[in-house]
């Protein structure tokens, strides 16, 4: 299988179709290649992507909502199958299949025979890794957004807890949207916490860190390192951020309480009731791999 990824630039917007290509060359071999469409403008964007080519992709890739059009250009010029990874500003129609996280979706509603493919948060290129040794505590960190605002004090509250009642090594990053001085803050109360601030991180670093971990506990506000905290296989706490006042409840916040009560992840608050225990996780969340199986199967006819 061919596949082409079209890609406008954005990180998070590429993990999630490299997550899902991968899984899909994976079960069937093949080969993957990126084609960016940063900065260009809309009719590059529309020539880079119909250009003639000495083989036609099997299947094109997205997300994000400045592929939408290319992307629609691309399955009517090579009459390919095109996947979208999230919910489309266009009709649906337009898509052979959009994989759509469950909050941004109807709960009461069956997608069995529609081009929805319903999954359970964005999906990512995180794996477990059975060869490295698990031998750290991970703890990811985020940062105001539309959605949280943010407590420093309560924020090194938590992270002293968690220092006292975990044995192993423990190792913290920040993001980008971490406020400036809380890494330092970190550093200076709760010492016994390795704080390194994403500046001093290379590219890998989280996913390295991530095949080590025996527990990861991601900020509340970063909603797409808890789902590849959960690819790792790891059990998964969250550290609480305070919402914003005046705010309904968010997708973000629809799709953490799903997870919540499936038992994906404990809330800090649980992990202390439960005495101070995250539960085992029965398995992955890896949803890349079932979304592949069902591509494979719907629009490639392929049987397991």
């Amino acid at each position: 299988m061919h596949i082409r990824i079209l890609s406008d630039g954005k990180q998070g917007h590429l993990n999630q179709s490299l997550g899902l290509a991968h899984a899909l060359i994976e079960k069937v071999g093949g080969s993957v290649e990126t084609i960016s469409l940063q900065g260009l403008s809309f009719l590059d964007k529309i020539r880079t992507v119909v250009k003639d080519d000495t083989s036609k992709p099997d299947l094109f890739i997205s997300a994000g909502h400045a592929t939408h059009i290319p992307l629609i250009c691309a399955r009517q010029h090579f009459k390919s199958k095109v996947v979208l990874c999230m919910k489309p500003t266009l009709p649906l129609s337009f898509f052979d299949l959009c994989l759509i996280p469950k909050h941004d979706l109807s709960a009461d509603r069956d997608y069995t025979d529609t081009n929805i493919f319903p999954t359970w948060g964005a999906l990512h290129p995180i794996r477990p890794d059975s060869t490295s040794q698990k031998d750290i505590v991970l703890i990811l960190i985020g940062g105001p957004s539309k959605d949280f605002d943010w407590d420093t004090e309560e924020l090194l509250n938590q992270l002293a807890t968690i220092s006292i009642h975990t044995p192993e090594k423990i190792i913290l990053t920040t993001s980008r949207r971490t406020p400036q001085g809380v890494a330092d803050k970190i550093k200076e109360a709760i010492p016994e916490i390795i704080t390194i601030p994403v500046e001093e991180t290379q590219p890998g670093w989280v996913a390295e860190h991530l095949a080590r971990a025996n527990a990861v506990w991601v900020s509340r506000d970063s909603v797409s390192m808890v789902y590849e905290a959960l690819g790792s296989a790891a059990p998964v706490g969250i550290i609480s951020v305070p919402q914003k006042s005046n705010k309904r409840q968010s997708r973000i916040l629809s799709g953490l309480n799903m997870l919540t009560e499936a038992g994906f992840v404990t809330n800090f608050d649980s992990w202390v009731a439960n005495g101070y225990t995250l539960p085992t996780s029965s398995e992955p969340l890896i949803e890349a791999d079932r979304a592949a199986e069902f591509i494979l199967t719907r629009l490639f006819n392929h049987t397991f």
